[in-house]
């Protein structure tokens, strides 16, 4: 399973950063761009921004303690770590196992919280507030597991004597599990908010816009499938088990960061209208009963339309919404 053309000398650990570090530099690119254009001119930060903004900061923690893995020897196989650097990656990989699942659950919860601020429909929200509850239950039980695993916790990376620890057996059908909740979160994010944006009065073009910048979830489901596949047939006792789990650990990191860059497209779609209209003379998406940056909503009994915007915040009329922007 492992990458025939590694030096063996090196592992699979610079690989694998060559591979995660442009892509995180990409999705980090993203999300500046996402908070840049959510907080000027007029600040709209809202609970989507936040939790994307944990996963970036789990996400940017899991990638450092890669880093220190790697340096230590993360990737070649066990005999060739000295006791020192190999209780080193166990206690760093152990830290990096209990939070990223935060970065991939932070990223689904933050598709969620856009998608309830332009989901109307009752039925809607109460299976947004479900798939939301469902992610904060996953991640909670998982890192429960993780932390009970072996008593003392210090056993999962060091012999202890006279340490108790669950059946790995059943620890590896629980962690694949998850791994498979996981996959079927991706999908979820991906095609959710299509099957609500293809119900709005818009455009067929905006729409399609809008699909593709959340249909990066699809690629971010790929990657989970992936990871299922190797994880299968993955062997946690071999004595090259750190080299040959590289592969697994480069597809999970790379679903983690493409739910992250998933998540952060959407809020741009007004960005890059406005970069095809002035680069490439795109017509702009002329306003309908509900957008994709805001939605038309009758508040209190007022019988003018308003606008509710993405940060939750009501305005009267189309031109003061159009000059905030």
């Amino acid at each position: 399973m492992a990458n025939e053309g590694a030096d063996p000398k090196l592992g699979e650990g610079p690989r694998a950063m060559a591979i995660l570090v442009p892509l995180f530099a990409l999705a980090l690119a993203v999300y500046a761009l996402r908070i840049w254009t959510r907080a000027r001119p007029k600040y709209r930060l809202n609970a989507s921004d936040y939790t994307v903004s944990i996963a970036v900061l789990a996400e940017t923690i899991v990638l450092v303690l890669t880093a220190v893995a790697v340096a230590r020897g993360y990737g070649l196989p066990k005999k060739l770590l000295s006791p020192d650097n190999a209780e080193t990656v166990g206690r760093t990989t152990f830290a990096v196992y209990m939070i990223a699942l935060w970065a991939a659950a932070f990223a689904r919860i933050s598709v969620s919280c856009l998608l309830l601020n332009i989901a109307q429909e009752r039925a809607w929200r109460i299976v947004l507030w479900g798939f939301i509850v469902i992610q904060a239950l996953t991640l909670a039980a998982f890192d429960i597991i993780e932390l009970v695993q072996c008593s003392p916790i210090r056993a999962m990376w060091a012999v202890v004597p006279n340490a108790r620890c669950l059946n790995p057996d059943k620890v590896w059908i629980v962690v694949c599990f998850f791994a498979g909740i996981g996959t079927a979160g991706d999908v979820v994010c991906a095609v959710l908010p299509m099957l609500i944006i293809w119900r709005m009065s818009r455009s067929v073009v905006e729409k399609i816009l809008v699909s593709i910048l959340l249909g990066l979830g699809l690629l971010a489901g790929i990657g989970g499938v992936q990871k299922l596949v190797i994880l299968k047939s993955w062997d946690p006792f071999s004595p090259n088990a750190n080299r040959d789990i590289m592969n697994a650990f480069i597809w999970i990191r790379v679903e983690e960061i493409t739910l992250i860059i998933g998540a952060c497209a959407p809020p741009l779609k007004s960005f890059i209208e406005r970069l095809l209209h002035r680069r490439f003379g795109f017509p702009q998406f002329d306003p309908a009963e509900r957008g994709l940056d805001e939605v038309y909503t009758m508040p209190d009994s007022s019988s003018k339309p308003q606008r509710l915007l993405w940060d939750g915040s009501f305005q009267g009329s189309t031109s003061a919404a159009s000059s905030a922007r």
